[in-house]
């Protein structure tokens, strides 16, 4: 990406993520690539790499193809928010009670399986549990928020709580919300240590893992697949698509289904200890109510402050990054007005997999295997369902997820190119702005 042009950017600030001072992505394999492979995965980000652990420690021969460095796209650009799922509860109401109740227990088991994955490959990317608070815009969201968790309670056990405006400021500090609901099982993490350490331990077990490796011209033969990289045929027994909001091109029926929607991320300069300790007393993982979401968090040194939302301008440039900035730092000082006399050291942003039903899916399609549309909670849900749908591939019971059973839908027009995105964020910025009447 182009550089940054405004006087709040620090002298040394930088388009790329904060995330990759410590751990940038890099090709992990120089290797000639071989001219065939047993199980061939597109895209090396969580769910890729987590598909590419369970495959080998079944004895299956494995590469990974990532178009970039392995890590390089939304996982390593993601604001490192790793939640239980309580959120997910109303949207899967839709189909019932038995339905909500399930997408919600296996998000805690993709919860718990990071942790585990984390644990086992030994990986040191700041995994903590720290709590989440979600503030709400109005009083009547507040109300709104309260009667969902009663709802959830009903269903099943839940340790989400309401915590009231007059003792907000144990959570944030701020004074922008009427309240808001808290849930302790949330986590932190570095999602670029995170990817990094997974492609490492992946290659401890023979794993492959190539990156400028872009995949073209897949198509379905006779005993397997067959497809380009770098120009050189290669063959495949088994194929997965793991390429999530970078799907592109790569067939027919994701772009259809997959929406790519920019999130852009900016990073305060160091703060001062006792202003972060102010402004996040708990240390934990943020939010807003509104539609057009706004996410943020302390680094997990706890020196800075990181904010993501949507963006529009996807082009990379010096004019389109430096706008974007602009236009978060604005959310960031309506949330903390004392930050206006702080700058900010790094823009960068990234594709995200959105589907029209919001929730992820995992399918086969013309034989190949695909799990994605993570629709902004990648972290837990890639991670787990790369290793359900790596256990599919393998004909095991614990490849079985809810989201095989869920009809992955299209839409008239739409091609792969969000024309409606602009107009959308526009529908739901309107509505942001009527419920704060």
């Amino acid at each position: 990406m182009s550089g940054l042009n405004a006087p709040f950017f620090t002298d040394d600030a930088v388009a790329t993520p904060f995330w990759w001072d410590e751990a940038r992505p890099n090709d992990a394999s120089a290797d000639e690539i071989p001219s065939s492979t047993e199980v061939a995965i597109i895209g090396g980000g969580f769910t890729g790499l987590n598909a590419a652990l369970v495959l080998a420690r079944a004895g299956k021969q494995v590469t990974v193809y990532d178009a970039d460095a392995p890590g390089w796209g939304a996982s390593s650009r993601n604001g490192g928010f790793l939640g239980p799922g309580w959120a997910f509860f109303d949207t899967a109401m839709r189909y019932g009670e038995d339905m909500a109740r399930r997408v919600v227990e296996e998000s805690f088991q993709s919860l718990q399986h990071v942790k585990d994955v984390v644990a086992k490959a030994k990986i040191d990317c700041d995994l903590k549990v720290v709590g989440y608070f979600k503030g709400a815009m109005t009083p009547r969201i507040y109300d709104s928020l309260g009667r969902n968790i009663e709802r959830i309670g009903k269903v099943m056990p839940c340790d989400a709580h309401m915590v009231p405006r007059s003792e907000q400021h144990r959570e944030v500090g701020s004074d922008l919300y009427h309240g808001g609901v808290a849930m302790p099982g949330y986590c932190g993490i570095h999602p670029a240590k995170y990817v990094k350490g997974l492609a490492e331990a992946a290659q401890r077990l023979g794993v492959a893992v190539f990156g400028n490796a872009r995949v073209t011209d897949l198509q379905q033969r006779a005993g397997g697949f067959a497809f380009k990289v770098r120009g050189r045929d290669v063959t495949a027994r088994q194929v997965l698509i793991a390429t999530n909001g970078y799907s592109g091109g790569l067939l027919p029926y994701l772009r259809r289904r997959i929406i790519p929607v920019g999130s852009g991320l900016v990073t305060t300069e160091k703060l001062p200890p006792e202003l972060m300790k102010k402004l996040m007393p708990k240390q934990q993982m943020l939010a807003g109510s509104q539609r057009v979401v706004t996410y943020y968090r302390p680094s997990p040194d706890g020196t800075r402050i990181i904010l993501g939302g949507r963006v529009l301008d996807m082009s990379g440039t010096s004019k389109g990054n430096t706008a974007n900035a602009t236009y978060l730092r604005g959310l960031l000082l309506k949330i903390f007005p004392e930050l206006g006399a702080y700058r900010i050291s790094h823009y960068w942003h990234g594709q995200l997999g959105f589907t029209f039903d919001h929730f992820p899916h995992v399918d086969v399609v013309d034989g190949m295997f695909f799990a994605g549309g993570y629709n902004g909670t990648g972290v837990a849900r890639a991670s787990w369902l790369g290793s359900r749908i790596a256990n599919q591939m393998l004909g095991n019971d614990q490849g079985k997820t809810v989201y095989s059973e869920l009809s992955f839908e299209s839409r008239p027009y739409f091609n792969g190119k969000p024309w409606f995105l602009p107009l959308a964020v526009w529908y739901y910025g309107m509505l942001d702005k009527w419920d704060q009447r």
